[in-house]
């Protein structure tokens, strides 16, 4: 809600076409890094539908999937670490 108890206008929500694509980038990186989680341990790997190996992968795929399509700006925030500042003239740092 804003100052004057209205509500937040739907035009800075994200589509509805653009929050699956958000789901589905996200399933990816859950499931790259369930996968990875799963192969990564010493000896033979188990099967990708071994239950357990199965829920890592895609458990950790509807997780990110999830946070990435209902909370976008925080899930998806750019990195400010590497940004390039350009110093001007009004800069009171």
């Amino acid at each position: 809600m804003n100052k004057d108890g209205s509500k937040t206008p739907a035009a800075n929500r994200p589509s509805m076409a653009k929050r699956v694509f958000y789901f589905v980038l996200g399933s990816l990186i859950g499931g790259t890094l369930g996968y990875g989680l799963v192969t990564s341990g010493p000896g033979p790997a188990p099967s990708l539908l071994d239950p357990n190996a199965a829920l890592w992968i895609f458990g950790g795929a509807a997780i990110c999937g999830v946070l990435g399509a209902s909370f976008p700006d925080t899930f998806w925030r750019r990195s400010r670490k590497f940004e390039i500042r350009h110093p001007d003239e009004n800069d009171q740092r």
